[in-house]
């Protein structure tokens, strides 16, 4: 199955970039995802031919966490 970060919406479209390649973009219409998306959420694409993604919680919240203590010890770099 395909994972990709909704990188920003333009409009009615998420835009995606697919994880591990993120030159590979693909625009989704908004209505193929659950109503609470947001920037940043890590998807999967359903295997099951319905064109519907589901959050992926929990990789989505250790991703966040990753960067934020990245971007803390860049900043406490300088110190």
């Amino acid at each position: 199955m395909r994972k990709y970060t909704i990188d920003r919406f333009e409009g009615e479209l998420a835009v995606l970039l697919e994880k591990g390649n993120e030159s590979i973009q693909k625009d989704v219409p908004k209505r193929y995802f659950p109503d609470d998306i947001s920037e940043g959420d890590l998807v999967e694409e359903q295997q099951d031919g319905s064109f519907r993604y589901s959050v992926l919680k929990e990789e989505t919240f250790e991703a966040r966490n990753k960067a934020e203590a990245l971007l803390e010890k860049l900043k406490n770099k300088h110190k």
